[in-house]
């Protein structure tokens, strides 16, 4: 196919947006999937579609997978505990700074510094669990792992799976660090089971004293899984100590590295296990009243929803792909996922949606739908860990935004959004990808997106190209904060001020910080995100 017939049929579309232009372009790319490939030393000369593929000069900086941020002063890369704790002694005597990063997937200002960057992505084994040291009220030793904070919950799987074991939940993607996941607020999804800080059982982290002195401390429940003159015994350097605290545990948790650098964890498991998936495409009202009921049938291990918010051509209820996944007694795979979800990430098709959207999104509404439709299966047996996990999809380049709300309020929440997201479009502000509704149990720890409720996470991704993309992740994030107290995950995009942080989170402030008045008495573990909670002022009673 000539690329002059495609680049009139991509202007076509671009000046009469519709979904039989859209299908007439779709067609040809079926037809020629390299198109594009073809097309762009045309479309980079032409003045409508250069911007797409003009490169900006990204300045000075770090990048890592999804993470950009200002060159920080130093970059480390510790490979065991003697050398992180040498980094954090170093750091301390110099008053440097010092935050850590996982896998460097989040899309947020987590583990921004302009002073020392702990790369954890080199702390990645699975440690002796120690469980001679255990009290005989500890959980079996079976049923728990111990691990480096930098592991991936890839490599995690396949130690597991060595011992029939998985994971109590996991997130959608398997190439993020565990602790890198479970600091800021991420989770699975099932009404049923919490996010992946609640499953943490001790956590190993190094800090600083109020006289810059670097140490080890190990943070279990008060009632936790150590005797403590075993553990003493074990760990008699004074650099190392054993603290039994239900406040400090659900501050550290979930603490967002603002109370130290995580060395290791450990972690309830399960026995590995099978699931059954269903992907089924329907409208919101037509399914809604099917998932209100999945979500306490305990023979559904969990369900998440992809949304298409957009109401053109007459549609009154938006369009949404359920995923369903059941508990099963089957031990071998069989059957096949949707092509949307096996072929989704980045490929031909995939660079030629970028480009309908960044100058036709009035065809994103068509668009969603045809992706949706292309992810439908059903009865797809596969391992817990293969099916939680998305797949392709996590590969496509987003901006995003996640807020979680209660989940008990979905019948307001849900209607208000579409409302809103579809009043949007006049201002050009379009949610490009389906957006993502996963359940998650309420939590005790203290920052976590689901503290104290069950809650709705909803994650907007906007592809990377999309018009005002991070302008519309912003007013997405303060129309749920301020709208329905919702509560961002920390590792996705969110504006959220001092005044907002205490508003929905509320007495959850107050809980969190005298464990980052103890834990992080000089403020060496802060940075732009600190900052922007205002938890410093906070703790001095500013």
């Amino acid at each position: 196919m000539p690329v002059p017939q495609f680049v009139t049929a991509l202007k076509t579309l671009q000046q009469s947006p519709s979904p039989a232009n859209a299908e007439a372009l779709v067609a040809l790319v079926r037809q020629e999937p390299d198109i594009v490939n073809q097309a762009k030393p045309t479309l980079v000369l032409d003045p409508v579609f250069a911007p797409t593929y003009r490169v900006a000069h990204p300045g000075v900086g770090y990048q890592h997978h999804n993470t950009n941020m200002p060159m920080p002063r130093n970059i480390v890369h510790p490979t065991n505990l003697d050398q992180l704790l040498a980094v954090v002694q170093d750091a301390g005597n110099r008053r440097r700074g010092l935050k850590a990063m996982g896998n460097g997937w989040g899309f947020a200002n987590a583990a921004f510094t302009p002073d020392w960057l702990v790369e954890c992505d080199l702390l990645n084994d699975v440690l002796p669990l120690e469980a001679d040291l255990f009290l005989s009220t500890a959980p079996p030793a079976d049923s728990l792992v111990r691990f480096e904070a930098g592991i991936t919950i890839e490599k995690l799987n396949a130690a597991l799976a060595t011992q029939g074991r998985t994971l109590l939940q996991q997130p959608g993607f398997g190439g993020l660090s565990y602790m890198g996941c479970a600091s800021v607020g991420g989770h699975g999804s099932g009404l049923s089971i919490q996010g992946m800080s609640s499953q943490i059982e001790a956590l190993e982290l190094v800090t600083l004293d109020d006289q810059n002195r670097a140490r080890v401390l190990r943070i279990e429940r008060t009632a936790g899984l150590s005797d403590r003159v075993k553990w003493r015994q074990r760990y008699p350097d004074a650099r190392f100590d054993l603290a039994q605290d239900d406040g400090l545990f659900h501050a550290a948790r979930c603490g967002q590295g603002n109370l130290g650098i995580i060395f290791a964890v450990t972690v309830r498991t399960q026995p590995a296990f099978f699931l059954e998936e269903t992907r089924i495409l329907t409208t919101w009202g037509q399914g809604w009243p099917d998932v209100q009921q999945w979500l306490v049938d305990p023979a559904i291990h969990s369900v998440h929803v992809w949304i298409n918010p957009y109401l053109v051509n007459g549609k009154t209820d938006p369009t949404v792909l359920i995923t369903r996944l059941s508990k099963t007694t089957a031990t071998k795979p069989s059957g096949m996922r949707g092509l949307g979800v096996l072929l989704g990430g980045m490929n031909p098709f995939t660079e030629l949606v970028r480009l309908l959207v960044s100058v036709a999104p009035q065809a994103i509404p068509y668009l969603m739908d045809t992706a949706l439709s292309s992810c439908v299966a059903t009865n797809v047996v596969m391992p817990s860990t293969e099916a939680l996990d998305f797949g392709a999809p996590n590969t496509i380049p987003v901006h995003a935004a996640s807020l979680g709300y209660d989940a008990a309020r979905t019948a307001e929440v849900f209607p208000a959004l579409i409302a809103e997201l579809n009043e949007w479009t006049r201002s050009n502000q379009w949610v490009s990808s389906p957006i993502g509704m996963r359940w998650v149990k309420g939590s005790q720890d203290y920052l976590s997106p689901q503290y104290g409720r069950d809650t709705v996470m909803l994650e907007v991704p906007i592809m990377k190209g999309t018009p005002n993309a991070v302008d519309t992740l912003t007013r997405y994030a303060n129309y749920m904060m301020d709208r329905w107290a919702a509560r961002p995950h920390w590792g996705q995009q969110n504006p959220i001020t001092r005044t907002r942080f205490t508003y929905v989170y509320g007495d959850a402030v107050g809980k969190f910080i005298p464990s980052y008045r103890a834990l992080n008495p000089n403020g060496l573990f802060d940075g732009p995100l600190s900052l922007q909670l205002g938890l410093r002022e906070i703790a001095n009673g500013k």
